[in-house]
């Protein structure tokens, strides 16, 4: 039983990770949420589930922001993680400990943590007395400890250090054939030979880097930091167009991802309304089961009582069974919550409990679905205060485009625009 949980958990936390990397931050908390709020970790869960749920849940308060309690959520478990005397959970927090410094400008304590992380990570793949039941990816991956600890060199400017585990992390590459960390050690690499003036070097392990990008890592994260770096290069060589290329590119791998990210989100989405209706339609069969068999308990009880009187009493009262809510009302409170939260989902669902409000607005003008979506939050009669609170917007930006609404359907100036919209229907 604990393993299932196990499972599910980690499940859990994987597409929390997936959400995470497709800055989807609120999607992320709610997968970690079922985690806590579906009561599956306890005393006996492997503790690198535990880990994973901390070192997630501080990676995603450090995206938005919020540092301190990032840092206090990894602080929170990093004696428990110690007392495990498991060289992989250490060199592993340790390593997101250095990210965080280093990111926040503090070099020194980045510097710090990543040689703990280096130390940790080597004794990891030493494994002497097979101490520890070895993966591959986990294997390839504890050597990018020593590209990092390179890279956090360079940032300090202490090039004769950077060079030492630049030289090692390349010689590592013989012993893996891991494309990510391919990648992660010649992008660090090609930052200390770009720091140093060797172009040509920084020039060749880029232009690797990009190769892996394009053909194992179609993603934002792989694909804009090579585009980025290489920019950066040609700048400092003087090359304009080449500049002006990977500045374009920068451009079409945001745009990219932008699309992609939308992509990944609408079908993982479609996938849980899926499973939503199936775990519906189980529930309602139940309740209908369950309510068949309390109306028939409840015909023989009658029956059983009406004999026992002797017809003494011929008043039978019809059964009060509680009903519930017609589904029009079930769809109308969750189109309103989604509103609310300003939720991608919102315009589909509202489009099911009005189905022609859109067909009927676009015969009057042919709107962006943008301005389709705000008409509905009109439409749900919400205040011009109310829908910048759920939108993220001023109130001036709300006046403004409500204005612009009013030129496009050619409401008139002495009607109300939530009037208009209370007659679309009629």
């Amino acid at each position: 039983m604990n393993s299932y949980q196990d499972c599910i958990a980690l499940g859990y936390l994987k597409i929390a990770n997936i959400y995470n990397k497709n800055n989807d931050v609120k999607k992320a908390f709610y997968y970690i949420g079922k985690v806590e709020n579906e009561n599956l970790i306890n005393e006996e869960t492997d503790f690198e589930i535990v880990l994973y749920l901390n070192l997630l849940k501080s990676l995603l308060y450090y995206n938005l922001g919020e540092r301190v309690t990032a840092l206090r959520q990894m602080d929170e478990i990093y004696e428990k993680t110690l007392e495990q005397h498991n060289a992989y959970y250490t060199y592993l927090i340790n390593w997101q400990y250095a990210g965080f410094y280093n990111e926040m400008g503090d070099t020194e304590k980045a510097l710090k943590k990543i040689k703990i992380a280096y130390q940790y990570s080597k004794i990891y793949r030493e494994n002497k007395n097979n101490q520890y039941k070895m993966h591959k990816t986990k294997l390839a991956w504890s050597y990018k400890t020593t590209a990092y600890l390179a890279a956090v060199y360079v940032d300090l400017g202490k090039l004769d250090s950077a060079k030492i585990y630049v030289q090692e992390s390349l010689g590592d590459l013989k012993k893996t054939s891991d494309k990510g960390v391919l990648y992660f050690t010649l992008f660090n690499a090609a930052k200390y030979y770009r720091t140093i003036k060797d172009f040509e070097n920084a020039q060749q392990y880029l232009w690797i880097c990009k190769k892996i990008a394009n053909n194992h890592f179609k993603n934002v994260p792989h694909q804009k930091p090579v585009a980025n770096e290489l920019k950066n290069l040609y700048e400092e060589i003087n090359e304009k167009d080449s500049a002006a290329f990977y500045a374009d590119m920068l451009l079409d791998i945001q745009t990219a991802g932008e699309h992609q990210s939308y992509d990944l989100k609408d079908f993982i989405d479609k996938r849980d309304e899926l499973e939503g209706k199936k775990e519906k339609e189980f529930t309602e069969r139940l309740i209908w089961l369950l309510s068949g068999t309390i109306v028939i308990g409840v015909f023989f009880i009658f029956l059983f009582w009406f004999y026992y009187k002797k017809y003494k009493s011929r008043n039978l009262d019809t059964l009060d069974v509680p009903h519930q809510p017609p589904v029009q009302e079930c769809i109308f409170k969750e189109v309103i919550q989604l509103a609310k939260e300003n939720n991608a989902e919102f315009l589909t669902r509202f489009n099911e409990y009005c189905p022609r409000f859109s067909e009927e607005l676009l015969k009057v003008s042919p709107l962006k679905i943008s301005e389709v979506r705000f008409c509905a939050y009109i439409y749900l009669n919400f205040s011009t205060k109310e829908i910048a609170g759920y939108t993220h917007t001023s109130v001036r930006t709300v006046q403004t485009k409500k204005y612009n609404l009013r030129k496009k359907l050619d409401i008139p100036v002495d009607m109300d625009i939530y009037v208009w919209f209370s007659k679309l229907l009629k």
